[in-house]
């Protein structure tokens, strides 16, 4: 009967199922890793695989642990082997600067779609206040939501005469009805617009002369906050990458 050999086994049950998941799907050899990550090429190992690998190996507690064990078991004769967990991330830690070389990858792959992101987002922003602000197909409807207002406040002395109204008017637009309850005013509104104020109505030509509703809805998910974090996390991991490039230079020079 064959003697099944003893390993020793320093991750928790939990780490360990995790590494032995991510081993099981590579399907790859250490070469191959170490030469994706050494020369940049992820012809072989690609991103996702990088990024899973970076997200995976040894922490300094554990790389303790599987050091100390492997500097011990070259003192002992029948020492025995580390379980293929531990072996796996120890063979990892081997590789020049892994965690350095990997974090700049990954940063690289992400940065110019990042800031491209951002950018189409503050150029969306930017491009529908100037319509909002200088449109003039949306003077015309704001001036006419203003003109028909004060024509049906008429009898008011205050509301009939008003030089403006706040926005949370325009939702109720659409409640506001005839005498017959045949149609809204927004819709009076519209075609009011289409056939005193727009030249092409009916045509191929024809204009929206607001700005595009799902383009209003992008606009109003975004948040300055949200930019200002994307913007600090960029900032931190460019310097990150800078410090690790530095590390990894200096560590070349040396070798």
């Amino acid at each position: 009967m064959a003697v099944i050999p003893q390993v020793v086994k320093l991750l928790s049950n939990k780490r360990s199922q995790a590494v032995g998941i991510l081993m099981s799907s590579l399907h790859l050899d250490m070469r191959d890793i170490q030469h994706a990550v050494v020369n940049l090429d992820n012809s072989v190992v690609d991103l996702e695989t990088l990024q899973a690998l970076y997200e995976n190996r040894a922490q300094s507690d554990e790389l303790e642990k599987i050091e100390k064990h492997s500097k011990a078991s070259k003192e002992k004769e029948n020492a025995k082997s580390l379980d293929k967990p531990e072996q796996f991330l120890y063979e990892l830690s081997l590789i020049p600067n892994f965690s350095e070389r990997v974090f700049c990858i990954l940063f690289q792959s992400t940065f110019s779609e990042s800031i491209c992101s951002i950018h189409r987002k503050l150029e969306l922003l930017q491009k529908l206040c100037e319509t909002l602000k200088n449109g003039s197909g949306v003077m015309q409807v704001l001036g006419l939501v203003l003109a028909f207002g004060n024509y049906m406040n008429g009898g008011n002395r205050t509301r009939g005469q008003a030089d403006g109204f706040g926005l949370d008017i325009l939702p109720k637009l659409k409640d506001v009805k005839s005498s017959d309850n045949s149609r809204s005013l927004l819709s009076y509104i519209v075609s009011y617009y289409l056939r005193n104020f727009d030249e092409d109505a009916g045509k191929e030509q024809c204009i929206f002369p607001l700005p595009e509703p799902q383009d209003l809805f992008q606009a109003s998910q975004l948040k300055f906050e949200d930019f200002q974090k994307d913007l600090r996390k960029m900032k931190k991991d460019l310097r990150g990458t800078e410090v690790r490039l530095s590390a990894n230079y200096m560590f070349s020079t040396y070798i």
